[in-house]
């Protein structure tokens, strides 16, 4: 079928869907294999006037660094109404695509994104989408655009993968039949962004049962015991849920790879989303039943961690974490909140499940590694004052990992001091996690950003204990 052909089949179908009241924008993900790229066509709901602006993401949630996935989009086309072609032109310098010219109306976009050429130029495994022989992992906001002026409409996502492939949205994480286009929805362009969208036969889905059901999806490019890892998974999930109280998700989908590495990248980071987690790893490690109980600790925590991060920063966070500008790294003074304070949140989950004495050394043997991070520290970085580091790890967390591993320390170590203090002075009648919920509380409310100047009276009105000089001197460089 030609490009204008397809694309007024995308149209009747959107038409059809506003008979029956479904979403606003109609998003169409199309993968034909053997391909290294995928296909996305709009359907918009009213013909935008021109000319008009197509956005494709640079950054996203947490992702403290701009990557640039425009430049993976090899074909753009647009047509108005009637189906004829309007003319389009990238940028020269943003992640945007003009649309038509005044006087011109825009119905449906189409473009391709070379998947590929993506993960070879990402150096980050988490950070691409990825396509395989017999699997397609693709992450929502490096492969799929918005018009701008029509973040908040809602948004259908249709699916075809190629015949015979099960597919799974984590918008909707039940896996799909083979034979079926999937469809999902979600709120608005955002909640599209964040989401997943996996498909394949060598795509291994399994759901385990718990306060919030967790969704393993999981490819392996070698052996892994899946077992193993699904236990850690759901024992971590349950932790952090039980730390919390709450169950703000009807599921939490876990996309779990097992890469073989390729040169020059790295397999050291994992990513949170409001509702999954992506964790992308290296093939060469994977846990075994011999495996030693730190290096099951290890993945534990790193499951606990991000997870975590569902909570905080996802649902309660610091100026410039929302609302999020797509197309460029946002400079954020509250790095230390999100990463210090959520990967505290981790390591108080995992040490509420265990003894009185293990959890003290658990925490005391990880605050101790924490400290060294700090000691070894250059001295420009401990120079730095607590607001000066998170607006540098703003842009280099991961890329200069010194700037992400100095703030996210300093924000730990923090909350590990505040934490002692709450438990000292309550006698052990109340901890951080009660400021937690409270914050948690204050921001489903209040839906905003808390104030960095507030917080130590927010832990304060939470617990009743006061923290505003610990705050303060956590504030400071470390040396002058």
């Amino acid at each position: 079928m030609g490009q204008t052909l397809r694309s007024w089949a995308a149209l009747c179908l959107f038409v059809s869907g506003l008979a029956h009241g479904e979403s606003d924008v109609d998003y169409a993900l199309r993968y034909t294999r053997p391909s290294h790229t995928i296909t996305v066509s709009l359907t918009l709901p009213d013909s935008v006037a021109g000319p008009a602006a197509l956005v494709m993401p640079r950054t996203y949630p947490g992702g403290y660094e701009q990557l640039p996935y425009d430049a993976y989009v090899t074909r753009v086309i647009a047509h108005a109404p009637n189906g004829t072609s309007v003319p389009i032109s990238k940028d020269a310098d943003g992640p945007r695509w003009t649309l038509g010219r005044a006087g011109d109306s825009i119905r449906v976009i189409e473009y391709d994104v070379d998947v590929a050429r993506m993960e070879a130029g990402t150096r980050s495994a988490v950070s691409t989408s990825k396509i395989r022989k017999a699997y397609v992992g693709l992450l929502g906001y490096s492969i799929f655009a918005y018009v701008e002026g029509l973040q908040e409409r809602r948004v259908r996502l249709r699916i075809n993968g190629p015949q015979g492939w099960p597919v799974l949205a984590t918008l909707n994480p039940t896996i799909a039949p083979s034979t079926a286009e999937t469809v999902v929805s979600a709120a608005n362009y955002d909640e599209l962004a964040d989401s997943q969208v996996m498909m394949g036969p060598d795509l291994k889905v399994a759901r385990l049962a718990g306060a919030i059901p967790l969704v393993m999806a999981v490819y392996a490019e070698g052996r892994i015991d899946e077992v193993l890892e699904s236990q850690l998974a759901r024992e971590a999930l349950d932790r952090v849920q039980q730390y919390f109280g709450d169950t703000p998700m009807t599921q939490y989908t876990m996309q779990l790879e097992f890469l073989r590495p390729r040169p020059g990248h790295q397999y050291l980071f994992s990513q949170e989303h409001s509702k999954s987690g992506s964790f992308s790893f290296a093939i060469d490690a994977p846990l075994t039943p011999r495996s030693s109980a730190r290096e099951r600790d290890r993945v534990l925590f790193n499951f606990a961690h991000h997870m975590a991060h569902c909570w905080v920063p996802v649902r309660v966070y610091g100026a410039g974490y929302r609302p999020l500008v797509w197309e460029m790294t946002p400079v954020i003074d509250t790095i230390w909140f999100n990463e210090g304070f959520g990967r505290y949140a981790g390591l108080a989950a995992l040490a509420e499940g265990m003894s009185a004495q293990e959890a003290k050394s658990y925490r005391e043997a990880y605050l101790k590694s924490r400290v060294e991070i700090l000691n070894e520290a250059p001295s420009f970085i401990r120079r730095m004052s607590l607001e000066v580091l998170s607006r540098e790890a703003s842009f280099l967390y991961s890329e200069d990992f010194r700037t992400g591993a100095n703030i996210a320390t300093r924000g730990m170590l923090m909350a590990a001091e505040m934490d002692d203090r709450i438990r000292e002075e309550t006698h052990g009648q109340k901890s951080l996690r009660d400021a937690f919920r409270w914050l948690l509380a204050w921001s489903a409310e209040h839906r905003t950003a808390f104030l960095t100047e507030r917080f130590p009276a927010y832990i304060e009105s939470a617990t009743g204990v006061a923290v505003a000089d610990i705050f303060e001197r956590w504030q400071q460089p470390l040396e002058h």
